[in-house]
């Protein structure tokens, strides 16, 4: 439904262009039917070009995507197994590890994304997350033996965290977005001068090609931006999760 709230203006307003030019005295349908044997083949290239570039695109953000959320996950998960191995400990360290896990959480779903998005760091999730790693080393001093698991628990998180937000940060080159949005702008524009003389049935094959182009172009937006609200993104739910199912 998002695509398609998304979609009802673009159409507005390319009928509104289509209208004025297919209804103008300048457009020349003879002319266009005239050259009905090269232009089509012209216009698939373009066509073929932004298929080529939109799906070499696609294919890249939606690796990023996948790699994001399986690091949200995997963040999660181990901050969960941390929390259960830690569980059966001496209370004070016990007591100590599951506080700071708690702080860590509600941090993160408090500041959400505002600062992972623009490529920066938390300073206080930064200090929850040295916090927590102090108490884990606190474990050495009255159970060194249970200090190794802890410790490769406590690196996933590590691992996992550093990989969110290095795959929150990574973005689609300017270059290539500005090329992907004005080969789009090309095959939508072009598409007004295909040479049908019925003037809804030109509509209805140009918007549809133009809609085709659109939402393929905000597709490769929502994936370019995965933490922002979108038909794709990354929410807090997990960690919310989580904090309920510890509290």
């Amino acid at each position: 439904m998002t695509l398609v709230k998304r979609l009802i203006p673009f159409l507005l307003v390319f009928w509104t262009i289509f209208y004025f030019v297919r209804t103008n005295d300048a457009y020349d349908t003879r002319l266009l039917l005239a050259n009905i044997d090269g232009v089509p083949w012209l216009y698939a290239a373009v066509g073929t070009i932004f298929g080529v570039l939109a799906a070499f695109a696609i294919q890249k953000e939606w690796d990023e995507w996948n790699a994001l959320s399986d690091a949200v996950r995997g963040e999660v998960d181990g901050l969960e197994k941390l929390y259960l191995w830690t569980n059966n400990f001496p209370e004070k360290i016990r007591n100590a590890v599951h506080a700071d896990i708690r702080h860590y959480l509600s941090i993160v779903i408090k500041e959400g994304w505002q600062y992972s998005e623009k490529g920066e760091r938390s300073k206080e999730l930064d200090e929850a997350i040295m916090h927590l790693n102090a108490s884990i080393y606190g474990i050495f001093d009255s159970a060194p033996q249970l200090m190794p698991t802890a410790f490769t628990l406590l690196s996933i998180v590590f691992n996992h965290r550093s990989a969110r937000l290095q795959h929150s940060s990574e973005h689609m080159p300017p270059l290539l977005r500005n090329t992907l949005r004005f080969a789009a702008f090309l095959l939508i524009g072009l598409s007004m001068f295909i040479a049908i003389r019925n003037i809804w049935l030109a509509f209805l094959f140009t918007a549809s090609i133009g809609s085709l182009a659109y939402s393929i172009f905000l597709v490769l937006t929502d994936l370019d931006n995965p933490l922002r609200p979108g038909d794709w993104h990354i929410t807090t739910k997990d960690y919310e999760a989580l904090l309920a199912k510890i509290s």
